[in-house]
Protein backbone atom coordinates (compact mmCIF):
# COMPACT_ATOMS: atom_id res chain seq x y z
CA UNK A 1 0.00 0.00 0.00
CA UNK A 2 1.56 3.13 -1.38
CA UNK A 3 2.48 5.94 1.14
CA UNK A 4 0.64 8.98 -0.27
CA UNK A 5 0.84 12.10 2.01
CA UNK A 6 -2.70 13.72 2.28
CA UNK A 7 -1.75 16.42 4.43
CA UNK A 8 -0.49 19.54 2.15
CA UNK A 9 1.95 20.79 4.97
CA UNK A 10 4.26 19.47 7.68
CA UNK A 11 4.47 20.21 11.06
CA UNK A 12 7.04 22.49 11.35
CA UNK A 13 8.72 21.13 14.75
CA UNK A 14 8.29 17.54 12.98
CA UNK A 15 9.70 18.56 10.02
CA UNK A 16 12.75 20.28 11.62
CA UNK A 17 13.25 18.22 14.45
CA UNK A 18 13.35 15.34 12.22
CA UNK A 19 15.15 16.01 9.62
CA UNK A 20 18.32 16.47 11.73
CA UNK A 21 17.49 13.06 13.59
CA UNK A 22 17.46 11.54 10.04
CA UNK A 23 21.12 12.56 9.12
CA UNK A 24 22.20 11.50 12.57
CA UNK A 25 20.59 8.46 12.52
CA UNK A 26 21.18 7.51 9.31
CA UNK A 27 19.16 8.78 6.20
CA UNK A 28 19.59 7.81 2.34
CA UNK A 29 16.82 8.83 -0.54
CA UNK A 30 15.71 5.86 -1.33
CA UNK A 31 13.22 4.68 -4.27
CA UNK A 32 9.22 5.26 -3.46
CA UNK A 33 7.77 1.68 -2.88
CA UNK A 34 7.55 -0.91 -5.27
CA UNK A 35 4.40 -0.08 -7.71
CA UNK A 36 0.95 -2.28 -8.04
CA UNK A 37 0.22 -1.52 -4.35
CA UNK A 38 -3.22 -0.38 -5.24
CA UNK A 39 -3.25 2.52 -3.73
CA UNK A 40 -5.82 5.02 -5.33
CA UNK A 41 -4.65 8.43 -6.63
CA UNK A 42 -7.67 10.90 -5.74
CA UNK A 43 -10.96 10.73 -4.23
CA UNK A 44 -11.96 11.83 -7.59
CA UNK A 45 -11.10 8.76 -9.06
CA UNK A 46 -13.19 6.68 -6.66
CA UNK A 47 -16.35 9.04 -7.01
CA UNK A 48 -16.11 10.15 -3.80
CA UNK A 49 -17.22 13.95 -2.72
CA UNK A 50 -14.74 15.89 -1.15
CA UNK A 51 -14.73 15.25 2.58
CA UNK A 52 -16.00 18.59 4.84
CA UNK A 53 -13.83 20.93 6.27
CA UNK A 54 -13.39 20.03 10.56
CA UNK A 55 -10.85 19.47 13.15
CA UNK A 56 -8.37 18.03 10.48
CA UNK A 57 -7.73 21.00 9.76
CA UNK A 58 -5.72 20.76 5.94
CA UNK A 59 -5.32 16.86 6.56
CA UNK A 60 -8.68 15.34 6.70
CA UNK A 61 -9.62 11.72 5.93
CA UNK A 62 -10.44 11.15 2.34
CA UNK A 63 -12.44 9.10 0.35
CA UNK A 64 -9.05 6.57 -0.81
CA UNK A 65 -7.53 3.39 0.34
CA UNK A 66 -4.50 5.29 1.03
CA UNK A 67 -2.70 5.23 4.06
CA UNK A 68 -1.28 8.53 5.88
CA UNK A 69 1.89 9.64 5.05
CA UNK A 70 2.27 12.07 7.94
CA UNK A 71 0.04 10.66 11.20
CA UNK A 72 -0.12 13.97 12.92
CA UNK A 73 1.42 16.29 14.82
CA UNK A 74 -1.14 16.99 17.73
CA UNK A 75 -3.91 14.74 19.31
CA UNK A 76 -6.89 15.93 16.40
CA UNK A 77 -4.22 15.34 13.80
CA UNK A 78 -3.28 11.84 14.77
CA UNK A 79 -6.70 11.09 15.35
CA UNK A 80 -7.48 12.44 11.69
CA UNK A 81 -4.89 10.09 10.46
CA UNK A 82 -6.30 7.04 12.39
CA UNK A 83 -9.51 7.77 10.70
CA UNK A 84 -7.71 7.64 7.62
CA UNK A 85 -5.49 4.38 8.02
CA UNK A 86 -9.24 2.97 9.34
CA UNK A 87 -10.56 3.69 5.87
CA UNK A 88 -7.73 2.45 4.15
CA UNK A 89 -7.72 -1.17 5.97
CA UNK A 90 -11.22 -1.68 5.68
CA UNK A 91 -11.43 -1.33 1.95
CA UNK A 92 -12.47 -4.44 -0.19
CA UNK A 93 -9.14 -6.02 -0.61
CA UNK A 94 -7.62 -6.91 -4.03
CA UNK A 95 -9.12 -10.75 -4.83
CA UNK A 96 -5.63 -11.29 -6.48
CA UNK A 97 -3.02 -9.26 -4.39
CA UNK A 98 -3.43 -9.98 -0.75
CA UNK A 99 -2.71 -7.61 1.07
CA UNK A 100 -3.80 -4.93 -0.98
CA UNK A 101 -7.12 -2.83 -1.81
CA UNK A 102 -9.20 -3.19 -5.13
CA UNK A 103 -8.70 -0.06 -6.86
CA UNK A 104 -12.05 -0.98 -9.08
CA UNK A 105 -14.38 -0.48 -5.68
CA UNK A 106 -15.88 3.01 -5.66
CA UNK A 107 -16.21 4.39 -2.39
CA UNK A 108 -19.91 4.34 -2.71
CA UNK A 109 -19.64 0.91 -1.70
CA UNK A 110 -17.37 1.17 0.97
CA UNK A 111 -19.14 -1.03 3.88
CA UNK A 112 -21.63 -2.59 1.80
CA UNK A 113 -24.44 -4.35 4.35
CA UNK A 114 -24.05 -8.25 4.19
CA UNK A 115 -20.85 -8.31 2.25
CA UNK A 116 -18.15 -10.97 3.45
CA UNK A 117 -15.56 -9.81 1.16
CA UNK A 118 -12.63 -9.70 3.11
CA UNK A 119 -11.00 -6.17 3.59
CA UNK A 120 -7.07 -5.49 3.10
CA UNK A 121 -6.13 -6.18 6.86
CA UNK A 122 -8.03 -9.36 6.84
CA UNK A 123 -5.61 -10.50 4.14
CA UNK A 124 -2.72 -9.57 5.95
CA UNK A 125 -0.36 -12.29 7.62
CA UNK A 126 -2.13 -14.17 10.85
CA UNK A 127 0.72 -14.08 13.22
CA UNK A 128 -0.41 -17.20 14.55
CA UNK A 129 0.31 -18.88 10.83
CA UNK A 130 3.97 -16.87 10.63
CA UNK A 131 5.49 -18.53 14.03
CA UNK A 132 3.16 -21.66 13.92
CA UNK A 133 6.50 -23.83 12.42
CA UNK A 134 4.27 -26.33 10.43
CA UNK A 135 3.46 -23.76 8.04
CA UNK A 136 6.28 -22.86 5.02
CA UNK A 137 6.86 -19.08 5.21
CA UNK A 138 8.29 -18.91 1.55
CA UNK A 139 5.72 -17.50 -0.22
CA UNK A 140 3.31 -17.35 2.32
CA UNK A 141 2.26 -13.62 1.49
CA UNK A 142 1.61 -14.34 -2.14
CA UNK A 143 -1.10 -17.74 -1.21
CA UNK A 144 -4.82 -16.79 -1.89
CA UNK A 145 -6.14 -16.51 1.18
CA UNK A 146 -9.08 -19.02 2.55
CA UNK A 147 -13.11 -17.86 2.21
CA UNK A 148 -13.76 -18.55 6.08
CA UNK A 149 -11.84 -17.27 9.11
CA UNK A 150 -10.58 -19.85 11.71
CA UNK A 151 -11.25 -18.24 14.88
CA UNK A 152 -10.35 -19.99 17.98
CA UNK A 153 -8.57 -17.49 20.35
CA UNK A 154 -10.98 -16.18 23.30
CA UNK A 155 -8.82 -13.60 24.64
CA UNK A 156 -6.35 -10.96 22.66
CA UNK A 157 -3.63 -11.84 24.79
CA UNK A 158 -3.53 -15.64 23.49
CA UNK A 159 -1.38 -17.86 25.33
CA UNK A 160 0.23 -14.92 27.70
CA UNK A 161 -0.88 -14.58 31.10
CA UNK A 162 0.01 -10.83 32.06
CA UNK A 163 -2.33 -11.15 35.51
CA UNK A 164 1.60 -10.73 37.03
CA UNK A 165 1.90 -7.18 35.32
CA UNK A 166 -1.54 -6.08 35.22
CA UNK A 167 -5.09 -6.09 37.20
CA UNK A 168 -7.41 -8.81 37.25
CA UNK A 169 -8.71 -10.11 33.87
CA UNK A 170 -5.25 -9.96 32.08
CA UNK A 171 -4.84 -13.82 31.97
CA UNK A 172 -7.01 -16.87 31.07
CA UNK A 173 -10.20 -14.66 30.39
CA UNK A 174 -12.72 -14.13 27.70
CA UNK A 175 -15.77 -11.87 26.70
CA UNK A 176 -19.70 -13.11 26.40
CA UNK A 177 -21.91 -11.29 24.89
CA UNK A 178 -25.51 -11.17 26.08
CA UNK A 179 -26.46 -13.68 23.33
CA UNK A 180 -24.09 -16.13 25.22
CA UNK A 181 -21.10 -16.42 22.73
CA UNK A 182 -18.05 -15.24 23.31
CA UNK A 183 -16.24 -13.24 21.48
CA UNK A 184 -12.42 -14.23 19.52
CA UNK A 185 -9.36 -12.50 18.24
CA UNK A 186 -7.25 -12.60 15.80
CA UNK A 187 -3.81 -10.59 14.81
CA UNK A 188 -2.68 -9.55 11.52
CA UNK A 189 0.63 -8.11 10.54
CA UNK A 190 1.50 -6.05 7.39
CA UNK A 191 4.05 -7.09 4.64
CA UNK A 192 6.77 -5.05 5.87
CA UNK A 193 6.68 -6.39 9.39
CA UNK A 194 5.73 -10.12 7.71
CA UNK A 195 9.27 -9.87 5.91
CA UNK A 196 11.25 -8.51 8.54
CA UNK A 197 10.10 -11.36 10.94
CA UNK A 198 10.81 -13.88 7.78
CA UNK A 199 13.47 -12.93 5.75
CA UNK A 200 16.18 -11.67 7.38
CA UNK A 201 19.43 -13.33 6.29
CA UNK A 202 20.74 -15.10 8.63
CA UNK A 203 18.41 -14.74 11.98
CA UNK A 204 15.33 -16.87 12.35
CA UNK A 205 12.99 -14.55 14.25
CA UNK A 206 9.84 -16.75 14.37
CA UNK A 207 11.90 -19.17 17.06
CA UNK A 208 13.24 -17.87 20.42
CA UNK A 209 17.23 -18.51 19.70
CA UNK A 210 16.45 -16.07 16.33
CA UNK A 211 15.30 -13.31 18.13
CA UNK A 212 17.86 -13.48 21.23
CA UNK A 213 20.48 -13.82 18.25
CA UNK A 214 19.10 -10.72 16.62
CA UNK A 215 18.55 -9.02 19.57
CA UNK A 216 22.24 -9.18 20.68
CA UNK A 217 23.45 -7.52 17.71
CA UNK A 218 25.86 -4.28 18.20
CA UNK A 219 24.48 -3.03 15.28
CA UNK A 220 26.09 0.06 13.27
CA UNK A 221 26.02 3.67 13.03
CA UNK A 222 24.28 4.60 9.76
CA UNK A 223 24.87 8.21 9.00
CA UNK A 224 24.19 9.94 5.52
CA UNK A 225 25.07 13.34 6.47
CA UNK A 226 27.81 16.14 5.85
CA UNK A 227 30.90 14.49 7.11
CA UNK A 228 31.95 15.04 9.97
CA UNK A 229 29.38 12.46 11.77
CA UNK A 230 27.96 14.12 15.74
CA UNK A 231 29.50 12.21 18.29
CA UNK A 232 27.09 9.34 20.32
CA UNK A 233 25.16 8.39 17.10
CA UNK A 234 22.81 5.54 18.44
CA UNK A 235 23.98 2.46 16.43
CA UNK A 236 20.57 1.22 14.83
CA UNK A 237 19.54 -2.94 13.87
CA UNK A 238 19.24 -5.41 16.60
CA UNK A 239 15.45 -6.54 16.87
CA UNK A 240 14.15 -2.67 15.57
CA UNK A 241 11.11 -3.12 13.25
CA UNK A 242 10.82 -1.24 9.88
CA UNK A 243 9.55 2.58 10.29
CA UNK A 244 9.39 2.85 6.23
CA UNK A 245 11.67 4.16 3.79
CA UNK A 246 10.24 8.15 2.83
CA UNK A 247 11.63 11.05 3.77
CA UNK A 248 14.94 10.00 3.33
CA UNK A 249 14.82 7.36 6.36
CA UNK A 250 15.97 3.38 5.45
CA UNK A 251 15.25 0.77 7.59
CA UNK A 252 18.00 -1.83 8.82
CA UNK A 253 18.16 -5.67 9.23
CA UNK A 254 19.17 -6.84 13.13
CA UNK A 255 23.07 -6.37 11.86
CA UNK A 256 22.13 -2.46 11.35
CA UNK A 257 22.86 -3.16 7.11
CA UNK A 258 20.27 -0.89 5.35
CA UNK A 259 17.40 -2.58 4.03
CA UNK A 260 13.94 -1.80 2.46
CA UNK A 261 10.70 -4.31 3.85
CA UNK A 262 7.42 -4.63 2.20
CA UNK A 263 6.23 -1.49 1.12
CA UNK A 264 8.08 0.95 2.93
CA UNK A 265 5.23 1.48 5.11
CA UNK A 266 6.08 0.65 8.82
CA UNK A 267 5.33 -2.04 10.43
CA UNK A 268 1.73 -2.88 11.24
CA UNK A 269 -0.33 -4.89 13.58
CA UNK A 270 -4.00 -5.46 13.07
CA UNK A 271 -6.25 -6.85 16.47
CA UNK A 272 -9.53 -7.17 16.15
CA UNK A 273 -12.60 -8.86 18.27
CA UNK A 274 -15.27 -10.43 16.27
CA UNK A 275 -18.63 -11.69 18.08
CA UNK A 276 -21.14 -14.50 16.93
CA UNK A 277 -23.80 -12.50 15.41
CA UNK A 278 -27.82 -13.57 15.48
CA UNK A 279 -28.11 -16.41 12.79
CA UNK A 280 -31.37 -14.45 11.16
CA UNK A 281 -29.28 -12.29 10.13
CA UNK A 282 -30.37 -9.12 11.58
CA UNK A 283 -27.71 -6.95 12.63
CA UNK A 284 -25.69 -7.50 9.64
CA UNK A 285 -26.29 -4.14 8.38
CA UNK A 286 -24.74 -2.88 11.06
CA UNK A 287 -21.22 -4.84 11.85
CA UNK A 288 -18.51 -5.42 9.18
CA UNK A 289 -19.18 -9.37 8.90
CA UNK A 290 -17.20 -12.73 8.18
CA UNK A 291 -18.17 -16.14 7.45
CA UNK A 292 -16.06 -17.93 10.59
CA UNK A 293 -15.80 -21.51 12.02
CA UNK A 294 -15.33 -20.41 15.67
CA UNK A 295 -14.29 -22.78 17.90
CA UNK A 296 -16.47 -23.77 21.59
CA UNK A 297 -13.78 -23.08 24.26
CA UNK A 298 -15.06 -26.46 26.33
CA UNK A 299 -15.81 -28.99 23.64
CA UNK A 300 -13.26 -27.72 21.35
CA UNK A 301 -15.68 -28.28 18.27
CA UNK A 302 -16.04 -26.29 15.41
CA UNK A 303 -19.07 -24.73 14.07
CA UNK A 304 -19.53 -22.21 11.19
CA UNK A 305 -20.93 -18.74 12.40
CA UNK A 306 -21.52 -15.19 11.02
CA UNK A 307 -19.19 -13.18 12.91
CA UNK A 308 -19.48 -8.97 13.19
CA UNK A 309 -16.44 -7.26 14.12
CA UNK A 310 -16.68 -5.67 17.56
CA UNK A 311 -13.10 -3.81 18.31
CA UNK A 312 -10.22 -2.73 16.52
CA UNK A 313 -6.29 -2.00 17.18
CA UNK A 314 -4.21 -0.30 14.55
CA UNK A 315 -0.89 -0.10 15.37
CA UNK A 316 1.68 1.46 13.09
CA UNK A 317 5.53 2.54 13.71
CA UNK A 318 6.69 5.54 11.58
CA UNK A 319 9.64 6.98 10.63
CA UNK A 320 8.33 10.17 13.50
CA UNK A 321 6.79 7.51 15.92
CA UNK A 322 8.88 4.97 16.59
CA UNK A 323 7.31 4.11 19.54
CA UNK A 324 4.39 3.46 17.28
CA UNK A 325 0.85 5.10 17.07
CA UNK A 326 -1.64 3.30 18.85
CA UNK A 327 -5.49 3.67 17.75
CA UNK A 328 -8.32 2.09 18.52
CA UNK A 329 -12.26 1.62 17.20
CA UNK A 330 -14.88 0.17 18.26
CA UNK A 331 -19.02 -0.49 17.30
CA UNK A 332 -20.85 1.69 18.96
CA UNK A 333 -23.63 -0.79 20.34
CA UNK A 334 -21.07 -2.59 22.62
CA UNK A 335 -21.23 -0.65 25.94
CA UNK A 336 -22.63 2.11 28.20
CA UNK A 337 -20.63 4.15 29.82
CA UNK A 338 -19.57 3.90 33.87
CA UNK A 339 -22.13 6.69 35.64
CA UNK A 340 -21.36 7.44 39.49
CA UNK A 341 -22.60 4.30 42.14
CA UNK A 342 -22.64 1.54 40.08
CA UNK A 343 -24.95 3.37 36.90
CA UNK A 344 -24.17 3.34 33.55
CA UNK A 345 -25.11 5.95 31.04
CA UNK A 346 -25.81 5.73 27.12
CA UNK A 347 -22.10 6.75 25.44
CA UNK A 348 -22.11 10.62 24.45
CA UNK A 349 -22.46 10.16 19.92
CA UNK A 350 -22.18 12.26 17.30
CA UNK A 351 -25.51 13.02 15.60
CA UNK A 352 -25.58 10.41 12.41
CA UNK A 353 -28.87 10.43 10.32
CA UNK A 354 -27.64 6.88 8.55
CA UNK A 355 -28.18 5.70 11.84
CA UNK A 356 -30.97 2.99 12.93
CA UNK A 357 -31.72 3.09 16.34
CA UNK A 358 -29.75 0.91 18.31
CA UNK A 359 -31.35 -2.79 18.80
CA UNK A 360 -29.32 -2.81 22.30
CA UNK A 361 -25.96 -3.17 23.82
CA UNK A 362 -24.06 -6.65 22.86
CA UNK A 363 -21.95 -6.52 26.54
CA UNK A 364 -24.30 -5.25 29.05
CA UNK A 365 -27.84 -6.13 29.81
CA UNK A 366 -29.71 -2.49 31.42
CA UNK A 367 -32.24 -5.05 33.02
CA UNK A 368 -29.71 -7.36 34.39
CA UNK A 369 -30.44 -8.33 38.28
CA UNK A 370 -28.67 -10.42 40.71
CA UNK A 371 -31.18 -12.98 40.71
CA UNK A 372 -31.26 -13.56 36.98
CA UNK A 373 -27.46 -13.14 36.94
CA UNK A 374 -26.39 -15.42 39.41
CA UNK A 375 -22.51 -16.21 38.37
CA UNK A 376 -21.81 -12.28 37.81
CA UNK A 377 -24.72 -10.51 39.79
CA UNK A 378 -24.71 -7.42 37.72
CA UNK A 379 -20.87 -6.32 38.83
CA UNK A 380 -19.79 -4.21 35.88
CA UNK A 381 -16.74 -5.34 34.45
CA UNK A 382 -15.74 -8.54 36.83
CA UNK A 383 -13.19 -10.68 35.01
CA UNK A 384 -14.53 -14.26 34.27
CA UNK A 385 -12.73 -17.36 37.03
CA UNK A 386 -11.08 -19.72 34.85
CA UNK A 387 -11.36 -23.58 35.73
CA UNK A 388 -8.45 -25.42 36.52
CA UNK A 389 -7.65 -22.34 39.68
CA UNK A 390 -7.09 -23.75 42.81
CA UNK A 391 -10.16 -23.19 45.49
CA UNK A 392 -12.18 -21.30 43.01
CA UNK A 393 -15.27 -22.71 41.33
CA UNK A 394 -14.83 -21.24 37.91
CA UNK A 395 -17.46 -19.63 35.55
CA UNK A 396 -19.58 -20.80 32.76
CA UNK A 397 -18.42 -19.87 28.90
CA UNK A 398 -22.08 -19.01 28.15
CA UNK A 399 -22.66 -16.40 30.77
CA UNK A 400 -23.36 -12.97 29.99
CA UNK A 401 -20.99 -10.25 31.17
CA UNK A 402 -22.04 -6.52 32.41
CA UNK A 403 -19.32 -3.83 30.48
CA UNK A 404 -19.07 -0.52 30.85
CA UNK A 405 -16.89 2.65 29.58
CA UNK A 406 -14.81 3.83 32.23
CA UNK A 407 -12.93 6.37 30.65
CA UNK A 408 -15.81 8.02 27.71
CA UNK A 409 -14.86 8.84 25.04
CA UNK A 410 -14.78 13.19 24.18
CA UNK A 411 -13.32 15.07 21.49
CA UNK A 412 -11.45 15.34 19.49
CA UNK A 413 -11.67 12.00 19.20
CA UNK A 414 -16.08 12.54 18.61
CA UNK A 415 -15.18 15.41 16.20
CA UNK A 416 -12.93 13.52 13.78
CA UNK A 417 -15.69 10.29 13.81
CA UNK A 418 -18.41 13.05 12.89
CA UNK A 419 -16.21 14.37 10.36
CA UNK A 420 -15.73 11.11 8.60
CA UNK A 421 -19.48 9.72 9.48
CA UNK A 422 -20.56 12.67 7.19
CA UNK A 423 -18.37 11.53 4.49
CA UNK A 424 -19.84 7.49 4.28
CA UNK A 425 -21.90 6.16 2.17
CA UNK A 426 -25.80 6.50 3.79
CA UNK A 427 -26.14 2.33 4.08
CA UNK A 428 -22.01 1.67 5.07
CA UNK A 429 -22.00 -0.54 8.07
CA UNK A 430 -19.20 1.64 9.13
CA UNK A 431 -21.60 4.25 10.11
CA UNK A 432 -22.01 1.98 13.39
CA UNK A 433 -18.34 2.60 14.14
CA UNK A 434 -16.25 5.26 15.95
CA UNK A 435 -12.73 6.14 17.33
CA UNK A 436 -12.16 5.35 20.97
CA UNK A 437 -9.01 7.23 20.72
CA UNK A 438 -5.03 7.02 19.88
CA UNK A 439 -1.99 7.42 22.01
CA UNK A 440 0.90 8.40 20.35
CA UNK A 441 4.58 9.50 21.10
CA UNK A 442 5.14 13.16 21.00
CA UNK A 443 9.12 12.66 20.96
CA UNK A 444 9.73 12.48 16.62
CA UNK A 445 13.11 12.65 17.62
CA UNK A 446 13.57 9.76 20.10
CA UNK A 447 15.18 6.40 18.38
CA UNK A 448 15.76 2.98 19.97
CA UNK A 449 19.37 1.62 19.96
CA UNK A 450 20.43 -2.06 18.74
CA UNK A 451 21.01 -4.23 22.00
CA UNK A 452 17.56 -2.09 23.91
CA UNK A 453 16.89 -4.24 27.06
CA UNK A 454 13.00 -3.47 28.78
CA UNK A 455 11.77 -1.01 29.84
CA UNK A 456 11.34 1.15 26.39
CA UNK A 457 10.98 4.85 26.01
CA UNK A 458 7.77 5.86 25.81
CA UNK A 459 8.54 9.06 23.84
CA UNK A 460 6.55 11.52 25.97
CA UNK A 461 3.40 10.09 25.37
CA UNK A 462 -0.32 11.66 24.89
CA UNK A 463 -2.96 11.05 26.34
CA UNK A 464 -0.48 9.73 29.24
CA UNK A 465 -1.95 6.78 30.04
CA UNK A 466 -0.87 5.23 33.97
CA UNK A 467 0.71 8.14 34.57
CA UNK A 468 -2.42 10.35 34.43
CA UNK A 469 -5.09 8.14 35.71
CA UNK A 470 -7.55 6.30 34.61
CA UNK A 471 -8.84 9.74 32.72
CA UNK A 472 -5.58 9.38 30.61
CA UNK A 473 -6.04 5.73 29.61
CA UNK A 474 -7.54 4.53 25.83
CA UNK A 475 -8.77 1.32 26.39
CA UNK A 476 -11.03 -0.67 24.02
CA UNK A 477 -13.95 -2.26 25.94
CA UNK A 478 -13.97 -5.44 23.37
CA UNK A 479 -10.13 -5.74 23.69
CA UNK A 480 -8.87 -4.41 27.01
CA UNK A 481 -13.00 -5.39 28.76
CA UNK A 482 -10.96 -5.88 32.65
CA UNK A 483 -8.42 -3.70 32.30
CA UNK A 484 -9.79 -0.29 31.36
CA UNK A 485 -8.08 1.22 34.46
CA UNK A 486 -4.99 -0.67 34.61
CA UNK A 487 -3.36 0.84 31.57
CA UNK A 488 -2.66 2.28 28.25
CA UNK A 489 -1.01 0.65 25.54
CA UNK A 490 2.20 1.62 25.68
CA UNK A 491 2.63 1.26 29.29
CA UNK A 492 2.41 -2.23 28.54
CA UNK A 493 4.29 -2.71 25.53
CA UNK A 494 7.22 -0.23 26.39
CA UNK A 495 7.80 -2.12 29.58
CA UNK A 496 6.97 -6.01 29.18
CA UNK A 497 7.10 -6.49 25.13
CA UNK A 498 10.21 -9.10 25.15
CA UNK A 499 11.59 -11.11 22.84
CA UNK A 500 10.49 -15.02 23.89
CA UNK A 501 12.37 -16.82 26.80
CA UNK A 502 14.74 -19.73 25.42
CA UNK A 503 13.10 -21.98 28.57
CA UNK A 504 9.59 -21.55 26.90
CA UNK A 505 8.64 -24.66 28.70
CA UNK A 506 9.68 -23.30 31.99
CA UNK A 507 7.25 -20.60 31.44
CA UNK A 508 4.30 -22.78 30.76
CA UNK A 509 1.49 -22.85 33.59
CA UNK A 510 -0.64 -25.46 34.55
CA UNK A 511 -3.22 -24.30 32.70
CA UNK A 512 -1.01 -23.95 29.26
CA UNK A 513 -0.47 -20.19 29.66
CA UNK A 514 2.84 -18.83 29.77
CA UNK A 515 3.69 -16.35 32.61
CA UNK A 516 5.38 -13.07 31.91
CA UNK A 517 6.65 -11.73 34.94
CA UNK A 518 7.91 -8.49 36.38
CA UNK A 519 10.76 -10.34 37.45
CA UNK A 520 14.14 -9.54 36.79
CA UNK A 521 16.08 -12.32 34.33
CA UNK A 522 19.58 -13.98 35.04
CA UNK A 523 22.48 -11.19 36.11
CA UNK A 524 19.34 -8.77 37.17
CA UNK A 525 18.97 -7.54 33.74
CA UNK A 526 15.89 -7.21 32.01
CA UNK A 527 15.39 -9.11 29.13
CA UNK A 528 15.89 -8.04 25.08
CA UNK A 529 12.87 -5.76 24.14
CA UNK A 530 11.10 -6.83 21.01
CA UNK A 531 10.14 -2.95 19.62
CA UNK A 532 6.99 -2.53 21.49
CA UNK A 533 4.98 -5.86 19.60
CA UNK A 534 4.24 -8.88 22.09
CA UNK A 535 3.58 -10.88 19.23
CA UNK A 536 7.42 -12.62 19.31
CA UNK A 537 6.17 -13.20 23.65
CA UNK A 538 2.44 -14.55 22.35
CA UNK A 539 3.30 -16.28 19.59
CA UNK A 540 6.87 -17.88 19.39
CA UNK A 541 6.46 -21.57 19.80
CA UNK A 542 10.33 -23.02 19.64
Amino acid sequence: MKIVDSSTRKSALLGVLLSTALAAAGCSRSAPPPPGNGAQPAAAETGAAAPPSGPCGASPPTATPTLPGSLGGSQAEVDCAAWQAFIALNWKADPNNPGYPDKKVPWASFGTPGSMDPTVWETYVGAAAVFDGSVPLKGLWQRKRPAVKMLSRTSKFGDLDLSDIAQAGSGDHWLTNQRGDVTYYEIMMNRDEFEFITTQPAFDLTTASGQLKCAMQPGKVVYDGTPPPPPNLPRRGGLSMPSGNANGWSDTDCTGAQHQWGDGVGAMEIKAAWTPLPADHSLDYRYKTAIAQVRDPVTKTMRKVTVGLVGLHIIRKSIGRQQWVWATFEQIDNSPDEAPNGGFAPPVLPPNPNQRPSPGYTFFNPACTPQKDPTYRCQHNRPPRPCGTVGIVCDPYDKPMQITRLNPVADPANQVTALVWKMLPAKSVFNYYRLIGAQWPQDVTLIVPAQQRLPLPMGNQMPKGTAGGTGQIVANTSLESFQQSAASCMDCHANFASIAPLRLKATIEANGLRKVMKARGLQGLQPYSSDYSFIFLAETKR
